[in-house]
């Protein structure tokens, strides 16, 4: 992976909810499992086949405290928004 924005570099190494785009890249996908992804503060783009799939930020991570007393969080959510073309 390249192109890591600190502030968002954490979210490499867990999985995120996709929605939208192509069936291959929907539901929950580990992003370090993928050959190249490039993320930003708000948005991430993802190579697939001949282009990239670009998906924004729905909302932040669901944190709640079970009667355990843990911290849990859900995975990011985000949601496709365009497919761009790699220039030939």
């Amino acid at each position: 992976m390249r192109g890591i924005d600190d502030s968002v570099s954490a979210i490499t190494l867990n999985s995120v909810h996709l929605e939208g785009g192509p069936s291959t890249l929907s539901g929950n996908v580990v992003l370090a499992e993928l050959n190249e992804v490039i993320c930003s503060a708000e948005k991430i783009k993802i190579r697939h086949g001949n282009g990239y799939e670009h998906y924004e930020f729905i909302d932040a991570p669901v944190r709640f405290t079970a009667s355990t007393s843990e911290e849990e969080s859900g995975p990011l959510k985000l949601r496709w928004v365009a497919r761009t073309k790699i220039a030939e």
